[in-house]
C-alpha cells in the first residue's frame, strides 16, 4: 500500500468534510491517483459511499474509481458501505459499475445481509433483485459482435434498466416503455429477452425463486400492454397514447373501492398464470393471496412485495399510489395518498379527485392478518399433509369397498 501524497491526504479531508466540489476540482487537477489507499485500506470511492455522496461517487466511477477494493482491513466494499449508509440509488450505480453483490468482508457478510442487519430493507431489495447487463447482452447476441442482428445500445440499456431493478410496478413498466417507444420495432426479442431470464431463474443450480416471480410480474405485465394496444390499433391514438390509457385503466378507482381493481385484477391474474407450482415462494404467495377477498385490502401489491423482499421493506416503505415507487415523499394534504412526483399525482387526480373524500373517512384496518414466510411455509405443509391424510383415507375407503 503506498503512502499518501499531501494532495491525496487533502482529498480524503474534502470527502470527510462533504467538501464534494472542492474534492472534484482537486481531482481534476491529476495530482491525485484515482484508486490511492489510506491507512484504513479505503479508497476515495469506498469514503464516498460510506458519506452517502451520490454526486461524488457518480464523477469517481465515471473518472476510472474501483469498484471493488478489496484492501479494507475488515474486507468492506464500497457496496457494503453504500448498503450501511442506507443510499439504494448508490448501490445501483456501484452494481451497475461492476461491483459484485456477492462479496463478504471478514466476518463472512455480503453488502446485503449487512443492510438487513441495519435496516435498509431498499439497500437489500436493489441488491437482491439485480441483474447484471451481461446477462442480457449474451441473451441478445450469442455470438458477440458475429451475432446474426446487432441489436442498438438503447435497446440493451432499457431491458437492463427495466429488469435490475426491484420496482416492478405495471404503471411503472408503462410509463417506462411508453417514453422508450424505440423498444417496440423489436417487441418479440423484448419479450424472448426477459422470459429467457424468467426460465433461468429456476434451472440453474443455484434457483432464485423471488428474482423468477419479479420477472415475472414484469413479462406479464408487458404482454397485457402490448396486447391492449393491439386491441386498440384502430382507434387512430398513438402507441404512446394507448399505453397511457392502459395505465389509466390500471388505476381506475371509485370511492367505494378499497383497493385499484384493474391492477389488483392484473396482479392476481400474473399469480396464477406462474408456471412454476412447485415453487415454494410462489405456493405461500398464493395461498396468502387466496386469503383476501377480491376487492378487499392489502392490495396484492403490497403482498407480491414483501414475499420477494421481505416485511420489513413494505412495513418501511411508502409507495407511490401511482407508479408504485417507494420512496414517495409527496402526499395528497387532505387523504396523504402517497406520490413520488408531482407527475404522478396529475396524472392521477382525474381518478383521485373522486375518491379523496372517501379515502379521509376509510378506517386504517386490514382484514388482512400478515405472515412471515415461516408461517406461510408452515401453513402450506400443513395443508400438503391434509391433502395426503385425505389421500390415505380415499385408498383405504376403496379397498373396504373391494
Amino acid at each position: 500500500m503506498a503512502d499518501l501524497t499531501l494532495d491525496e491526504e487533502k482529498l480524503f479531508d474534502l470527502i470527510e468534510q462533504r467538501k464534494v466540489n472542492e474534492a472534484k476540482e482537486l481531482i481534476k487537477t491529476g495530482d491525485v491517483r484515482i484508486n490511492c489507499i489510506d491507512k484504513s485500506g479505503m479508497n476515495p470511492l469506498d469514503q464516498a459511499c460510506f458519506r452517502g455522496e451520490e454526486e461524488l461517487v457518480r464523477f469517481l466511477i465515471e473518472n476510472g474509481a474501483n469498484v471493488d477494493n478489496r484492501a479494507h482491513e475488515q474486507g468492506y466494499t464500497c457496496l457494503m458501505f453504500a448498503a450501511l449508509a442506507g443510499n439504494p440509488t448508490i448501490c445501483q450505480m456501484l452494481l451497475d459499475a461492476g461491483a459484485r453483490p456477492h462479496a463478504v468482508n471478514t466476518i463472512n457478510r455480503t453488502a446485503s445481509e449487512l443492510a438487513a442487519f441495519v435496516g435498509q430493507h431498499e439497500c437489500v431489495s436493489v441488491i437482491s433483485s439485480y441483474i447484471d447487463a451481461g446477462d442480457i447482452e449474451r441473451i441478445l447476441h450469442p455470438k458477440g459482435k458475429d451475432s446474426d442482428i446487432i441489436y442498438p445500445p438503447e435497446f440493451v440499456t432499457f431491458i437492463h434498466d427495466l429488469t435490475k431493478t426491484h420496482e416492478i410496478h405495471p404503471v411503472k413498466i408503462t410509463f417506462g416503455i411508453a417514453e422508450n417507444e424505440h423498444v417496440l420495432e423489436h417487441r418479440k426479442k423484448l419479450l424472448f429477452v426477459i422470459d429467457t431470464l424468467f426460465e433461468k431463474q429456476l434451472r440453474s443450480k443455484e434457483p432464485n425463486e423471488p428474482q423468477s416471480i419479479k420477472l415475472w410480474i414484469i413479462l406479464h405485465t408487458i404482454r397485457e400492454l402490448l396486447k391492449f394496444v393491439d386491441s386498440k390499433v384502430d382507434t387512430g391514438k398513438s402507441p404512446k397514447e394507448l399505453m397511457l390509457l392502459f395505465a389509466k385503466k390500471l388505476l381506475l378507482m371509485e370511492p367505494e373501492d378499497e383497493v385499484r381493481k384493474n391492477e389488483e385484477a392484473l396482479f392476481r391474474t400474473a399469480i396464477r398464470a406462474f408456471p412454476y407450482h412447485n415453487s415454494l415462494l410462489f405456493q405461500t404467495l398464493a395461498k396468502s393471496v387466496s386469503k383476501i377477498e377480491f376487492g378487499k385490502r392489502p392490495p396484492c401489491f403490497k403482498m407480491i412485495l414483501q414475499a420477494l423482499f421481505g416485511p420489513r421493506f413494505t412495513e418501511s416503505s411508502k409507495f407511490c399510489s401511482t407508479c408504485g415507487v417507494s420512496s414517495a415523499k409527496k402526499v395528497c394534504p387532505k387523504c396523504k395518498t402517497p406520490y413520488c412526483s408531482s407527475e404522478c399525482q396529475k396524472f392521477d387526480w382525474s381518478i383521485h379527485k373522486k375518491c379523496c373524500e372517501a379515502i379521509q373517512k376509510r378506517p386504517q384496518t386490514s382484514s388482512y392478518i400478515e405472515l412471515n414466510e415461516e408461517d406461510l411455509e408452515r401453513m402450506v405443509m400443513k395443508e400438503q399433509d391434509e391433502e395426503n391424510k385425505e389421500k390415505v383415507q380415499e385408498k383405504e375407503i376403496n379397498k373396504e369397498e373391494e
